[in-house]
């Protein structure tokens, strides 16, 4: 099977199209990289803003602790738990700090607080574990002073390194809130403390960004939400058991747009996890010059590919243009060829008026057999180009010059006013040609004879004034050339 030739055009269109592929699978590869290293540094900062967060709030914890760990060690200098002057303390404590209220616990549970009730807290965990002398941080409980929901602060009150009781503090859940600092991200953010089983312990923030109260379970209210690939809320979980860090994304299903974050880190404290939510989209907003470079370079790309058809285009046009020149053209003296000649001559004749006048001129070089035979046919060939050269100057732009035998030329002079500018123009270029000098024929000139008819009276058509200028030529050769003849009728 005869294999099939590619031409150019298809050779450039496979061109341009393989660049199209090529410049959009690099556009695609380049966004979705860009957008996996938005993703990244949006995570990177959430990590930092909670893991900050998380930090200050352990260390304000950790001032309380300082603080009532002064004041417990001041009650327990004299081994005397309860007294007039730890009441008055307890008051002052009370009237001068955030503190909701604070106690003082007996060994048996027995709390006395600093407005004088007396309640029994020895079912409380927290009771059990300070009483062996550790700091305590109570999951919310309900007050039964005032019936609120609190978290409790607790030192030992130690005398002689013997614990005789336990100072404690009870702070409204909703004062854990003022621990927690603005965000990195405009406090459009929401922060929530919870336990393992996902109760909340607290939460802060943007009531906007998340529609969570105390009322909801963590891990319940986010199971209605999708997970991307293989996230979920298994990881948080997880991060209880083995004290780790990380982030999430979700959508809700009926607001695909409404994609959260959720960045998690363990507090430390009573196996609490602290996490942050916020909208991708403020997340990644501050890295959103990277979707205008994308765009930028979608722009660039799509240039290119504009320019590169374009040239291609402008490339395709010339080349053909030389293509078709190359095959009008003879390539040793620059006019018109053989093949070419007669057709464009026959073309010019149908097109133009009828009524107007036109010169048809055979063209010889004399004895231009003995050029080559007495200088050879490389000095023949340079001859060729000269004249060439010279007929193209001596005629318009707009008449038509063409080689049709070794030494043999025809022009059509065409529109002439009348048959004496013709000939003046023929007498002219005789003259012109015998006063040039060929060096390489030890400056012998060389002369032509020529042959002349006239369109429409002697032809409306190449070979007829083909015909009788030839007539014409044959009778100036017999004149002994050097000279030009007028065809007329016998």
């Amino acid at each position: 099977m005869k294999k099939k030739i590619e031409t150019p055009l298809q050779g450039y269109l496979s061109s341009i199209v393989a660049f199209i592929i090529a410049t959009a699978f690099g556009i695609v590869v380049f966004s979705a990289v860009s957008q996996r290293a938005v993703e990244s540094l949006a995570q990177s900062k959430l990590m930092m803003n909670v893991s900050r967060q998380s930090v200050h709030f352990e260390d304000i914890l950790d001032v309380n602790y300082q603080f009532l760990d002064g004041v417990a060690a001041q009650i327990g200098k004299d081994g005397v738990l309860l007294s007039q002057k730890n009441q008055d303390m307890l008051s002052a404590i009370k009237s001068t700090t955030s503190i909701n209220h604070v106690a003082l616990i007996e060994p048996d549970g027995t709390s006395h607080y600093e407005n004088g009730d007396v309640k029994d807290v020895s079912h409380r965990d927290y009771f059990k574990e300070g009483i062996t002398g550790q700091r305590i941080l109570s999951d919310p409980v309900q007050s039964s002073v005032d019936h609120e929901t609190r978290v409790i602060l607790g030192v030992p009150v130690l005398h002689n390194d013997s614990v005789i009781g336990l100072l404690g503090a009870s702070y409204n859940v909703t004062a854990l809130n003022h621990l927690m600092f603005d965000d990195l991200f405009g406090s459009k953010g929401f922060c929530i403390i919870i336990d393992e089983d996902g109760n909340i312990i607290t939460l802060d923030g943007n009531s906007d960004t998340q529609k969570i109260s105390y009322t909801d379970n963590f891990f319940e209210f986010f199971d209605k939400w999708n997970f991307r690939s293989n996230n979920s809320l298994q990881e948080i979980r997880d991060a209880f058991q083995t004290q780790s860090d990380g982030v999430l994304k979700l959508i809700q299903p009926e607001d695909p747009d409404s994609s959260r974050y959720i960045a998690y880190t363990p507090l430390h404290l009573n196996n609490w996890m602290m996490c942050y939510i916020i909208p991708v989209s403020v997340a990644n907003e501050s890295y959103m010059f990277v979707h205008d470079y994308e765009l930028a370079l979608n722009g660039y790309f799509m240039v290119l590919v504009l320019l590169l058809i374009w040239r291609i285009a402008v490339i395709h046009t010339r080349d053909r243009k030389e293509l078709v020149h190359s095959a009008q053209i003879d390539g040793l003296t620059a006019v018109y060829n053989k093949e070419h000649t007669q057709p464009v001559i026959d073309a010019f004749l149908r097109t133009c008026r009828p009524d107007t006048l036109h010169a048809f001129l055979i063209l010889d070089i004399d004895k231009f057999k003995d050029v080559n035979d007495t200088w050879g046919h490389a000095v023949g060939d340079l001859i060729l180009q000269r004249v060439g050269a010279f007929l193209k100057n001596q005629f318009r732009d707009d008449d038509i010059i063409g080689r049709i035998g070794g030494d043999e030329f025809v022009i059509l002079m065409k529109n002439i006013g009348n048959k004496d500018i013709a000939l003046n123009r023929v007498e002219t270029m005789l003259n012109q040609i015998r006063s040039i000098k060929q060096p390489e024929m030890d400056n012998q000139s060389i002369t032509f004879s020529v042959g002349v008819a006239f369109s429409p009276e002697q032809g409306i058509r190449f070979d007829n004034l083909y015909r009788n200028a030839d007539k014409a030529l044959y009778q100036t050769k017999r004149g002994g050339r050097n000279n030009y003849t007028v065809y007329e009728k016998a």
